[in-house]
C-alpha cells in the first residue's frame, strides 16, 4: 500500500511540476511577444535594478522583485519588466506591464518602514484600475521624468513633483 502511495504521489508532483513549468514558459513567451521595440534615444529613463511588486492579489503582494525590475520610460510609455531568468516568473506575479502614460492615474511617493517606494496607479484599456509599488533606485529622477512626460501629454491625474537634478540616469 504505502509503495503504491508513492509511486502514485511521485507521478502527481511530477505531472504538476510539468504543467507549472509548461504555464511559466508559455507566460515568457506571450511576454517576449508583446515586448515593445524602443529605439535607444527614445528612452528618457532606464533602471536595471529596481524593485517592485504589483498590488493584484496576495500572492503578487506578497511576492515581487528585488533588484531585478527593468524600467523604461519614454516620451509615451512605461515599461516595466525584469531581466533573464527572473522574466520566467515576471507574469507569475504580474510584474511585466507596459503602461501608457497618458493611462496613469495616479503616482506618488511613499514611505514605508524606512523604504522609499513609488505607489503608480494606472487604467487598463477597459478602464479597470491596476497598482504597482516600484522602488527605483533614482526615485526622484523617475518621478522627475515620469512627471514632465505625464504633464505634457495633458493627463490631469495626480503626479508627483520633484527636484532631481538633470542629467540621464542609468
Amino acid at each position: 500500500m504505502g509503495q503504491k502511495f508513492s509511486i502514485v504521489y511521485y507521478w502527481l508532483s511530477l505531472i504538476l511540476f510539468v504543467l507549472m513549468c509548461a504555464y511559466l514558459t508559455y507566460k515568457y513567451v506571450l511576454a517576449l511577444e508583446n515586448r515593445p521595440r524602443f529605439q535607444k534615444n527614445d528612452i528618457l529613463y532606464q533602471e536595471w535594478f529596481a524593485s517592485g511588486r504589483s498590488m493584484k492579489n496576495i500572492l503578487t503582494r506578497l511576492g515581487g522583485a528585488h533588484a531585478c525590475l527593468r524600467l523604461v520610460v519614454t516620451k509615451d510609455w512605461l515599461w516595466v519588466t525584469s531581466r533573464f531568468p527572473f522574466s520566467l516568473l515576471a507574469g507569475f506575479y504580474d510584474l511585466e506591464h507596459l503602461i501608457p502614460l497618458n493611462r496613469i492615474t495616479n503616482i506618488e511617493p511613499h514611505q514605508r518602514f524606512g523604504w522609499s517606494e513609488v505607489n503608480l496607479t494606472y487604467a487598463d484599456t477597459s478602464g479597470a484600475p491596476h497598482s504597482l509599488k516600484l522602488t527605483p533606485k533614482n526615485e526622484k529622477g523617475f518621478l522627475r521624468v515620469i512627471g514632465d512626460n505625464h504633464r505634457k501629454i495633458g493627463n490631469g491625474s495626480a503626479v508627483a513633483r520633484s527636484n532631481a537634478p538633470e542629467g540621464h540616469e542609468s
